[in-house]
């Protein structure tokens, strides 16, 4: 994403349109706010550096951002952006739902796909499916691993992940005030077109 050419206020309302629910409990009223400040930083796993848009005549219609996982966890822009009360409520929040509802750890030089999302007007156009294909032919150039999350009440996300090749791996879920809350995540593994397939065992 080129700053130059993207609006940050445009992007980050997609992002928070990936998971309004999630973004509400992690930064309140300001999320939208607080999402804009960070794409167009460096230092977090909303930066601009790691978000791919679909675009129609200049406008944001799509985005996916893809963070190297060794990535994932970066927070110095966190601790710029929010006042005392917002990071020890943020603090607070990751360690007593999201370390319970989002895996965390990952293998080194994979990949993850997060925070897909299209725009209402043009959504079931085959743009989010677009999107993931990009983000794979990308990790494919170091012949990664991708992974991806997906709500655990969102079996029409999983659908379409699955179509891609993606296979579920992990289930991270809890039961609140009697609603299952929680992700599923899914790998795949993504090849360089120019590295040859396994040679077969025997003679």
């Amino acid at each position: 994403m080129s700053l130059e050419r993207h609006s940050t206020g445009e992007v980050a309302r997609l992002i928070y349109a990936s998971a309004p629910e999630l973004f509400q409990l992690m930064f309140g009223l300001s999320a939208i706010q607080h999402l804009t400040e960070l794409v167009g930083r460096s230092h977090n796993r909303f930066s601009h550096q790691y978000i791919r848009v679909a675009e129609i005549d200049h406008r944001v219609i799509g985005i996916a951002t893809l963070v190297p996982t060794a990535h994932l966890h970066e927070n110095a822009d966190f601790l710029d952006v929010l006042n005392f009360g917002q990071k020890l409520w943020l603090n607070l929040v990751q360690r007593f739902l999201l370390q319970r509802m989002l895996q965390h750890d990952y293998p080194p030089g994979s990949f993850y796909i997060g925070n897909l999302a299209v725009a209402p007007e043009h959504r079931n156009r085959g743009i989010g499916r677009q999107l993931l294909s990009n983000c794979m032919a990308e990790a494919s150039l170091v012949s990664s691993t991708l992974f991806i999350s997906v709500d655990v009440n969102n079996p029409r996300a999983q659908k379409l992940y699955e179509s891609l090749g993606f296979q579920v791996v992990a289930t991270r879920a809890i039961r609140l005030f009697g609603i299952l809350i929680g992700s599923r995540t899914l790998s795949m593994a993504v090849r360089s077109p120019s590295q040859p397939q396994d040679a077969p065992s025997g003679m």
